[in-house]
């Protein structure tokens, strides 16, 4: 990242609003990123303190050495839809743990060694045959210690398998993904979780339920990410161009 240059939020790596040409130009993304307005939160020291969010060990990639960077790759929609996830998941999440806007997640653990010979090309060559699609947000379902929104099957949940699939039969067969990533896909947004009181859990979830009116976007491409001891440092973006 060059220096000078503050970090760049989920939003705007949504809305492909980079900060510089082309779509591979690198920033930060903090996971301190205010979901509501995407920019970065401020702080009296302009370096805020380490989320204890814990490294992902548990969901390493297979064969890879244990200290290789990880990345992430993201389902990146149109940022109006995006938003209206963010104001639901900064409403109900807890706040003193909510990093992130909302998101779509396909891969949580990719290894930083086969970036440039695997992920990337991969990345490059599915999105180049996807094109857009559409995506409906729509049933609230419990978590074990908070609440989601699926997507529609009809409407992006299969179109969103199909890509997840693309991206993950050449990655096996290379055998590096981790035993999370090695399963199916089922895009959902967390709008709440880790929370422990049964009761607040309950109470979301039928608030939720009373008040959500299925909400539609558009899925526009892929996103990559670095996993930085809970922060998420923005790599790229791949639009969808088939």
């Amino acid at each position: 990242m060059a220096s000078g240059k503050a970090p760049m939020s989920y939003s705007a790596a949504v809305s492909g609003s980079t900060g510089a040409s082309g779509s591979d130009a690198k920033h930060q993304i903090s996971s301190h990123t205010a979901p509501t307005t995407g920019s970065v939160a401020p702080s009296k020291t302009n370096a805020p303190p380490r989320p204890r969010t814990p490294s992902p060990s548990r969901h390493r990639p297979q064969g890879v050495p244990e200290d290789d960077a990880v990345y992430i790759v993201t389902l990146l929609t149109d940022k109006p839809h995006h938003d209206r996830m963010t104001q639901l998941r900064t409403q109900y999440f807890p706040k003193r743990i909510n990093k992130l806007d909302a998101h779509l997640t396909f891969f949580h653990a990719l290894p930083g060694s086969k970036l440039e010979s695997s992920i990337i090309p991969i990345l490059q060559d599915v999105a180049q045959q996807t094109a857009p699609f559409k995506l409906l947000a729509t049933k609230p379902f419990r978590l074990k210690h908070g609440i989601a929104l699926s997507v529609a099957k009809t409407q992006g949940a299969q179109q969103a398998q199909a890509v997840h699939q693309a991206l993950q039969e050449p990655w096996l067969r290379e055998g590096f993904l981790s035993e999370q990533d090695r399963g199916g896909c089922r895009v959902h947004y967390t709008i709440m979780n880790k929370v422990d009181d049964e009761v607040e859990v309950a109470k979301a979830l039928e608030e939720v339920q009373e008040s959500f009116q299925p909400d539609a976007g558009t899925a526009e491409g892929l996103g990559l990410w670095r996993y930085d001891r809970g922060w998420w440092r923005w790599e790229r973006r791949f639009d969808f161009a088939g």
